[in-house]
């Protein structure tokens, strides 16, 4: 097992120009779409690269004559994963693997090329973005160049044996979609390049065109190969409506003051669901003890008191004021990250979410009396059962069951709807979906109103 460090990113930046911040600054990845600072896609492929290097017996200069590279899923700086060499008889292929999920893979055909060609020795200190520099169509040049004394620190068989072309291309296009097409908001999906027949330009030519209904880019390489790229534009994160919006958007609930009689404990106040409920709480008249795990809260909520609450291991401070508060409503929408995963069962992340979605829950009902629980549930996925999302299935349909038996065993009133799919963060996509608003979600959950 390897992992990749902040230094090396900063080296590959200082390389390759692409200054994107989702590969450099951990805050901006937190807050991006991927939830994390994220490796570069093409430093991915020169260390599989170098990693084939590594294991070849006779060491010849190599020209890549065909590559094909897909990023399925993000590599997390310092996280651990495997290189896993794939069998075939007609190209070479690898695998990067995390956690038993596939991230990257590359395939290659190859010659043993001993004619160099000569490009400028160039590192970069700055590189402007520039996002969607020309019209459909209009063919653009991106300058071939690179430092080989900065790339031998980080791919040291690689400058002695990778063809010098095969290199200031790989670096080009990350440059190319970091920091230009789609630029700082880019996800570098796949690209696929033939060198076969290519020429000895110095610069890189290229034209792309955007797809007609989704945020995708094709970029076409021109010279000196061919080939193509295709990259998506991330989606922005959902901000929920603040405060002063949904007062004026629900006057009736701030009028009525729906919820003035409940003391509610909101288990993951900080984004999406809990956060709305948080606020639709407070407009109703509610006391409010809510909990976020990592990121602070900065809004001002009023009746709202917020602390710091671990799920799966709650301190005794925050159990203490948990108890002080003796909450009459939980409200509870505490939930690890959920993403796609193969179609095997992966035991790991079936018990974490049991442990978030039933066991952290009875903790809290190891030192509280509430009157009333409310949390969702998804109808898109306990109905539907999407093959690639069972894990999170299988654990919202076994909380269902486990809130039955709190109403049968502890006289709780239950409120767990089943919710079609909401805009949060959770549910962002590169793919246009019909997602309902978190609020008119929430309030209809509260009003015990029909979902629609």
């Amino acid at each position: 097992m390897t992992q990749i460090s902040q230094s090396n990113l900063e080296i590959f930046s200082k390389l390759s120009g692409d200054f994107n911040p989702i590969h450099l600054n951990e805050e901006f990845g937190k807050n991006s779409y991927f939830g994390g600072q994220i490796v570069y896609g093409i430093y991915q492929v020169f260390l599989l690269l170098e990693h084939f290097l590594k294991n070849k017996k006779i060491k010849k200069v190599i020209k890549i004559q065909n590559l094909k590279a897909s990023f399925i899923n993000p590599l997390f700086k310092n996280s651990k994963f495997k290189i896993k060499k794939i069998s075939d008889k007609n190209f070479i292929k690898y695998e990067i693997i995390s956690e038993d999920k596939i991230l990257t893979k590359i395939e290659f055909k190859f010659l043993n090329d001993e004619s160099q060609i000569s490009y400028e020795n160039l590192s970069f200190s700055k590189y402007d973005a520039i996002l969607n520099p020309s019209q459909k169509g209009e063919n653009l040049k991106e300058k071939l160049a690179y430092d080989l004394k900065i790339f031998k620190k980080i791919f040291p068989l690689c400058s002695l044996y990778l063809h010098t072309q095969n290199i200031v291309v790989l670096l080009a296009s990350t440059r190319i979609v970091g920091m230009k097409i789609p630029g700082l908001h880019s996800i570098y999906s796949n690209l696929n390049l033939d060198f076969s027949k290519a020429n000895e330009e110095q610069t890189l030519s290229y034209n792309y065109e955007k797809h007609h209904s989704i945020d995708c880019f094709l970029i076409n390489i021109l010279s000196p190969c061919k080939g193509s790229i295709k990259a998506f534009i991330r989606p922005k994160l959902v901000e929920n409506l603040n405060f002063e919006q949904l007062s004026l958007k629900y006057q009736d609930i701030l009028k009525n003051q729906n919820f003035k009689d409940q003391k509610a404990l909101i288990i993951g106040a900080s984004k999406g669901l809990g956060n709305t409920c948080t606020k639709i709480l407070a407009l109703g008249g509610a006391k409010i003890l809510a909990t976020y795990h990592s990121k602070k809260i900065q809004e001002n909520i009023p009746n709202c008191n917020f602390i710091k609450y671990d799920t799966l291991k709650p301190s005794k401070i925050s159990i203490e004021k948990i108890k002080k508060f003796n909450p009459t409503h939980i409200y509870y929408f505490a939930t690890p990250k959920i993403s796609v995963q193969n179609n095997h069962l992966n035991r790991d992340i079936l018990i974490q979410f049991l442990d978030y979605y039933i066991f952290g829950l009875d903790q809290i009902l190891n030192f509280t009396q509430p009157c009333s629980i409310t949390s969702s549930s998804s109808s898109s996925f306990v109905e539907d059962l999407p093959l690639d999302m069972k894990e999170y299935s299988i654990a919202k349909a076994a909380m269902e069951i486990y809130m039955q038996y709190l109403k049968k065993q502890k006289n709780i009133e239950i409120n767990m709807p089943r919710f079609p799919r909401a805009k949060t963060n959770q549910t962002l996509s590169l793919i246009p979906q019909d997602l309902k608003e978190t609020d008119e979600l929430i309030t209809s959950m509260l009003l015990k109103k029909d979902i629609k």
